[in-house]
């Protein structure tokens, strides 16, 4: 099975489930990954915070997770993007369901995302960067699109873990992972990349982190 149809399998069925549910979610990241995933849910908060006519790019959306924090009110352009079908489809659910015009959702690749330079005020990258090949890659294409100043916002696994467990299941090539970033990667990836004072909030083998573009 390719890569981006990793999540039509019933994993992903069941990753979808537990995503969108932060108390299922936080129980799960505790006990298979030694992790505490309350910062993800946290960090959405970066949605509300954008500024009236703001444009905000996830990418990878997955299931559309981040979308709890968009309302039919609100004034930005959403633009998810995923390579994944499969999440898509879910995401699209969640569009439907709710009524969010702003969203527009495309089958994408994070490192050739289809929109112009410096079009972006806020740029979320969810569980997607160690999944892919080559993770710096992405934060530089996220550097592209975000304008000066724009906020970046995301999360990932992380290489390098101090428990044989989770050394064990964050390892290259397994499951959905490509090539996760070591911390010390992720760090010189987005400073690489032009992002000023980025912060990495560790917990276990999960990072979340924020930058801004200089």
């Amino acid at each position: 099975m390719a890569r981006e149809d990793f999540y039509a399998s019933p994993f992903g069925v069941a990753y979808s489930a537990y995503a969108e549910r932060p108390r299922l979610n936080r129980l799960i990241g505790k006990a298979v990954w030694g992790g505490d995933t309350r910062r993800y849910y946290e960090s959405m908060e970066a949605v509300r915070q954008v500024a009236n006519g703001a444009s905000i790019v996830d990418c990878p959306c997955g299931a559309g997770v981040a979308l709890r924090e968009v309302t039919t009110d609100m004034d930005l352009r959403y633009v998810a993007i995923d390579l994944s079908p499969s999440m898509l489809r879910r995401a699209r659910r969640h569009v439907d369901r709710r009524g969010l015009r702003q969203i527009e959702l495309l089958r994408g690749d994070a490192t050739e995302i289809p929109l112009p330079d410096s079009s972006a005020d806020l740029f979320l990258s969810y569980w997607g960067l160690h999944c892919f090949d080559d993770p710096a890659a992405a934060l530089a294409e996220s550097a592209r699109v975000l304008a000066p100043g724009g906020r970046l916002v995301g999360s990932t696994f992380l290489q390098g873990n101090e428990s044989l467990r989770q050394r064990l299941l964050v390892r290259p090539g397994a499951g959905d992972f490509g090539n996760p970033p070591t911390e010390s990667n992720l760090l010189g990836a987005l400073e690489a990349a032009g992002f000023a004072a980025p912060s990495i909030d560790r917990s276990g083998p999960m990072a979340f982190f924020e930058a801004q573009l200089g």
